[in-house]
């Protein structure tokens, strides 16, 4: 997501408009990425492939679990204080650059 500059609403987007696509979906990830920004996306994949609500804020033992990580990381020495009490990323609105079209039309394909 990072390199593509897409924030995980757009994933969850994603994930949701393949659903009605196929009987059954597979879903993987890979490694190597900043254990908060994959808890929480992979929380937001789970609830809508199950058709739950994303909450706007996290529980307090949710919170718990996230401020327990730790990442040895430069980015994980000070993570942002959102990465522990929400889920979704803000909004990126930018706009949808070329090359995420050519990717989606060769999948389309």
């Amino acid at each position: 997501m990072t390199k593509l500059a897409l924030s995980n609403r757009a994933l969850w987007r994603a994930v949701a408009a393949m659903m009605p696509l196929a009987p059954r979906l597979l879903v993987l990830g890979g490694g190597g990425y900043n254990p908060w920004a994959v808890a929480r996306c992979w929380s937001g994949v789970w609830a809508t492939l199950n058709g739950l609500a994303i909450p706007e804020s996290l529980s307090a033992p949710a919170i718990a679990v996230l401020q327990g990580v730790r990442w040895e990381h430069r980015l994980g020495r000070q993570p942002a204080e959102r990465w522990m009490t929400t889920l979704a990323d803000p909004p990126n609105n930018g706009a949808i650059r070329q090359i995420i079209h050519d990717i989606t039309a060769r999948v389309l394909d």
